[in-house]
């Protein structure tokens, strides 16, 4: 087996035993941004959310073949939405599972595309939106979802091994404020893609402040939904 094929899988018994939308992240949405239980429970079955029994959210990563690659957990707070920054903010299902020696302690991580395993099951001639953060592809599915929203998980990660999966696929970028010259840069690996387009939205609206303060698209979602009127047509979550 190749190097880049080479990589270990969790097994999907524990995608199917952590999901649940009873997250801090999930209740974020509900109270604070008027996203309603019926929208929740879909953006929970698309992606196939877990959750923590300490309100972690399981961002599952599962590649385009239904391989459970990892899964990245994450703590929110859930009057603000943004992520905590002490303690055990950010883990990962693999090293907690090694932990418990529940997988090889020589488990072999590719990491895929969160929201990758969509790229199957969704329409080949729909557009893909690909973003940095995983909260950012819930947002956008919630308030776009005539794209197929996918993370890379970091400014980093936009890379050949990540993006292979969006072979043949007509794709919008749509980097950070701090990215934008990076990720434009980045955008060579997406060669494999039929059309690619690399949003300059942030670039042209940002402020300086703003800029500095490393805004995403999602947090101009985030104000969207908070400034929205809620409707009384949806149970709360």
């Amino acid at each position: 087996m190749d190097q880049e094929n080479n990589y270990d899988t969790i097994p999907y018994e524990y995608v199917v035993d952590s999901c649940s939308g009873n997250n801090q992240f999930f209740r974020f949405l509900s109270r604070e941004c008027h996203v309603g239980r019926k929208t929740l429970e879909a953006l929970q079955a698309r992606y196939l959310i877990g959750s923590t029994k300490d309100g972690g959210i399981i961002y599952w990563q599962i590649d385009f073949q239904s391989n459970v690659r990892t899964g990245k957990v994450m703590h929110y707070d859930e009057h603000t939405g943004h992520k905590l920054k002490t303690g055990n903010a950010i883990n990962w299902i693999h090293a907690i599972l090694k932990k418990k020696n529940l997988v090889s302690q020589d488990f072999i991580l590719r990491q895929c595309l969160f929201g990758e395993h969509l790229l199957y099951s969704d329409p080949p001639e729909k557009t893909v939106a690909l973003v940095e953060a995983e909260k950012t592809a819930l947002l956008g599915t919630i308030l776009f979802p005539n794209y197929t929203w996918v993370s890379v998980g970091g400014k980093e990660n936009l890379n050949a091994n990540k993006v292979a999966a969006l072979t043949n696929r007509n794709v919008v970028v749509f980097p950070d404020a701090d990215a934008y010259g990076a990720w434009k840069e980045a955008a060579k690996h997406l060669f494999v893609c039929r059309r690619v387009m690399i949003s300059d939205l942030l670039e042209r609206t940002v402020t300086q402040k703003e800029r500095e303060e490393k805004i995403d698209i999602g947090d101009v979602m985030i104000e969207y939904l908070q400034k929205k009127i809620p409707v009384d047509d949806e149970t709360p979550f």
